[in-house]
């Protein structure tokens, strides 16, 4: 990223607040303690979902196939660093039902998942979860098929008229399902 790139997505960051600010009712004087307890309330919302989407862009990232040294080189730190801060989020997500009657097919990537998805789906797995490199399925007596779109999911209305069930998202992807036949 070039550091004009950079520079605009802090000014565009910093003025989330500022917007909320100007826009509250009553707008932010700062004339009171209740005024600034409410901006660091707004500021935190901001970071908290900042830190979420990185999290999300890691765990895109490695279902792409960037390595830890490649998203640490990224972030300017190590590997290592990289590991222990992202790993633990990046392996979770994947709901197991309790009756064991779930597999996970592991090493699924932004590159492979629809191919894999479309082979279980015509064996009768249904997708069920994802997780980082991991789509858990549970074989089913139907077939299914699946889409994924990227974006907002604007067009999940016109999907779900259509017959898709949202299964989930994993940044920037939305998945969707439905039964064939």
């Amino acid at each position: 990223m070039q550091i004009v790139e950079e520079q605009a997505l802090r000014s565009r960051t910093a003025a989330i607040v500022l917007d909320w600010a100007a826009e509250r009712q009553p707008p932010f004087s700062g004339e009171g303690k209740a005024d600034y307890a409410d901006a660091i309330v707004a500021a935190h919302v901001v970071a908290d979902e900042a830190r979420l989407n990185l999290h999300r862009w890691i765990d895109a990232a490695r279902r792409a196939d960037l390595s830890w040294t490649e998203i640490g080189d990224a972030l300017g730190i190590s590997k290592q660093a990289a590991q222990q801060r992202f790993r633990r989020l990046a392996s979770e997500g994947v709901d197991a039902e309790a009756d064991g009657a779930t597999f996970v097919r592991t090493g699924a990537t932004a590159f492979n998942e629809m191919r894999i998805l479309a082979e279980e789906g015509r064996r009768g797995n249904e997708l069920v979860a994802l997780g980082v490199l991991t789509l858990t399925l549970r074989p089913s007596d139907r077939v299914w098929e699946y889409c994924r779109r990227i974006g907002t999911g604007s067009d999940s209305a016109r999907l779900e008229a259509q017959g898709w069930v949202h299964v989930g998202s994993y940044l920037p992807f939305h998945y969707y399902k439905r039964a064939v036949g």
